[in-house]
């Protein structure tokens, strides 16, 4: 009998090969949308407005289109002669501070290709012009196509290159590219409109074929993307990464640790340099420095993009904002890249975040606010930040809190499951703090797959937070396939305009949107694993408007059962970017088998005898040490299937008792570490205890089905 995911690759082949032809545009991933009009809004694909000079106006319409289901409309109205005219589109935001612009990239493309109608009553010479981030006439370079009148598409491309048929003015620096411009002086009088549609940025290497590539080309080309789209945006002068895609006025803190932590990865794959990368995490530490001479504990959770400054407004200061760049502060420090001079640079900076100071017994505070003080509310629910507060706290000298003092603080949980009761997990009590990326979060900072399950004291609701985050994910798969919504992964946590504000959707609440999800959620469901989540991929990417230059969409509407969505947002949360591409880059790494940026982690001295004091191998019980009693639950439950309870023998809490579970009671008996690279050999006390456990067992089917 064929298994699932060979059954599941038929289906999709053939779900494909039904879908209208005019859905399926995107067949080469290489080809990558910046205007085609199939998102919502007024945006472009980078996230930027429009604007227009001398015409009666530029709008979305669905009456002419090259295909999918909208295009462009350029209404010139009646223009006379010797008339300058033009609409243009921008990287972001439109602003009129230099120092403030979030720029694109244009050097990472070979060259871009687009399609103009031209309806009017003469041809046209249309003039690509791109200007830097001096929005100058002293700097840009443009190129001329001709448009012949006519009901009919014109293909125009072009390289990059900025040689042969560009014309340059000054010193265009388009790594840097800031508005996109389509000019119009025509010698003669023009009336009427032309039409774009499908303009696309053309990426270097050759087409990729989403259904046929390998998988890990399709991931490593989005991942790539993503980043690269994070890192060219950054602010210029802090090193500071936007909130938004679509917002100037705003960086944050838990987009720029991201991209931070991600750094050391980019720079092994020849993404970004070293010198690049030493540079701007000097740029980060002075402008954290700048910005902790202004507040009261951390850095304020939203920062001053030009200047690092406070924001204004309520300078709210979050534990969980500062504990990610905290954690990405503490990974760069500790590569064997960084020199001792930017190491001591970071070290400094980081040890000034007094993350203790929001510590209380029923876990970390969630803020403190300058006008009111500390929050009531901690994180004391299954939810991840607070173990990721406890991990960067940890790894504070000066503000030193011990990870075992409040990892076991998040005791608002609960084990439960969406359809197989076997596949049971836990989550926060509450479904309104149920979104998968909770459970990813733990596990894009640390690995801790080769652990077995955590000391929480009620051992029942005791578990390893990595296959705790297998079992939910290979929940939402099963429960996508019971709703018939088997490629929509996955409901998470974003805006989930237009018709509900911010919250965290997941399957077990979608706060009455049940025709919702966010598309880059899919990487948590691929490093976890999950069947169908490669085949999700395969087929989002795919669709008109859900990928672009800066990565997946936002949010995306789909009703079951239908063959397009029938919204998908513009607007993009660059957090929801950073932890997508953070899982991408995970799941590379291990699919090459290659050390991953938690794996690297989780190895520093500090932190793994941290790890040590929480996660006690083989002690199934709970009661701090490794003994006897620990095995006679592992001989009770051997071969039984298990929700993950260490109070069923299961060790490592993946739903079997097995042979894995005796031998990681055997590492805590014996002190053997490194279980997954060594071959265990049982001293001969444990030999004689597990031949008495095993007197009399009866014989049980060792796997969970």
């Amino acid at each position: 009998m064929p298994s699932r995911c060979l059954l599941a690759s038929f289906i999709l082949a053939f779900v494909l090969s039904c879908l209208p032809g005019n859905l399926l545009t995107a067949t080469d991933f290489s080809v990558v949308p910046l205007l085609d009009g199939e998102r919502d809004g007024e945006l472009n694909y980078w996230g930027g407005p429009f604007g227009t000079l001398n015409m009666v106006g530029m709008t979305k319409q669905t009456s002419v289109v090259h295909s999918g289901n909208a295009a462009y409309q350029a209404n010139l109205g009646s223009l006379p002669a010797n008339t300058l005219s033009f609409f243009q589109t921008f990287s972001s935001e439109r602003t009129g501070t230099e120092a403030q612009r979030q720029t694109r990239d244009l050097t990472r493309y070979d060259g871009f290709e687009g399609y103009f109608r031209n309806d009017t009553n003469a041809p046209l010479s249309i003039r690509l012009e791109l200007k830097d981030y001096r929005d100058s006439n002293s700097h840009r370079a443009s190129k001329t196509f001709t448009i012949p009148t006519g009901a009919t598409w014109n293909k125009v491309s072009s390289n990059f290159d900025l040689g042969a048929g560009w014309s340059v003015v000054g010193n265009p620096d388009i790594s840097r590219t800031y508005i996109a411009s389509f000019v119009l002086n025509e010698t003669s009088a023009v009336s009427g409109s032309y039409y774009l549609d499908d303009f696309s940025l053309i990426e270097p290497g050759g087409p990729v074929d989403p259904q046929t590539a390998p998988i890990e080309d399709l991931a490593e080309r989005l991942a790539r993307r993503q980043f690269e789209g994070l890192w060219s945006g950054r602010n210029r002068t802090t090193g500071l990464i936007y909130n938004h895609k679509d917002d100037v006025g705003v960086a944050a803190m838990n987009t720029t640790g991201g991209v931070l932590w991600m750094l050391p990865n980019a720079v092994k794959r020849g993404w970004v340099s070293q010198t690049e990368a030493d540079s701007v995490v000097s740029q980060i530490a002075t402008s954290l420095n700048t910005n902790l001479n202004q507040t009261s504990y951390v850095p304020t959770r939203f920062i001053n993009p030009v200047t690092a400054a406070i924001p204004g407004g309520n300078n709210e200061e979050s534990s969980i904002d500062s504990s990610f760049i905290a954690l990405a502060l503490h990974n760069y420090k500790s590569q064997p890249t960084t020199s001792p001079a930017l190491a001591a640079q970071i070290d400094a900076v980081q040890n000034r975040f007094q993350l203790d100071a929001f510590a209380i017994a029923s876990g970390f505070r969630l803020a403190y606010f300058p006008a009111t003080g500390f929050t009531g509310g901690t994180y004391n629910g299954y939810t991840n930040e607070g173990k990721v507060i406890s991990l960067a706290a940890e790894a504070l000298e000066a503000h030193h809190v011990p990870l075992e003092s409040l990892w076991n603080s998040d005791t608002n949980r609960t084990r439960t499951s969406l359809v197989n009761p076997l596949d049971a997990h836990l989550v926060h009590s509450s479904t309104l703090f149920r979104a998968p990326f909770e459970q990813a979060l733990l596990n894009l900072f640390v690995d801790t797959s080769d652990r077995g399950v955590d000391n929480y004291p009620v051992r029942s609701l005791a578990t390893n937070p990595w296959q705790n985050f297998l079992r939910y994910e290979r929940e939402v798969a099963a429960k996508l396939e019971q709703l018939g919504r088997d490629n929509f992964f996955q409901p998470d946590a974003a805006s989930g305009a237009p018709f509900s504000s911010y919250q965290q959707y997941s399957l077990y609440n979608n706060f009455g949107q049940p025709d919702l999800f966010m598309p880059w959620s899919v990487a948590f469901a691929m490093l976890a694993g999950t069947d169908g989540a490669e085949d999700a991929l395969r087929a989002l990417v795919q669709i008109d408007g859900v990928s672009g230059p800066l990565g997946l969409a936002d949010t995306v509407r789909w009703n079951t059962g239908q063959s397009e969505p029938y919204f998908v947002s513009n607007s993009g949360d660059n957090w929801n970017t950073v932890l997508s591409t953070m899982a991408l880059l995970e799941y590379l790494d291990r699919l090459n088998g290659e050390q991953s940026g938690s794996e690297f982690f989780a190895q520093l001295a500090g932190i793994k005898s941290a790890l040590n004091e929480v996660f006690i191998e083989g002690d199934l019980n709970g009661d701090g040490v490794t003994n006897s009693a620990d095995l006679s639950l592992w001989q009770n439950g051997y071969g039984i299937p298990s929700i993950g309870s260490p109070l069923a023998g299961d060790a490592n809490g993946d739903g079997y008792v097995d042979g894995g579970d005796f031998l990681r009671w055997q590492r805590g008996y014996t002190g053997v570490e490194n279980l997954s690279n060594t071959t265990v050999v049982p001293e001969p006390a444990v030999i004689v205890l597990l031949l008495l456990s095993l007197i009399g067992l009866p014989c049980r089917r060792l796997k969970n089905s």
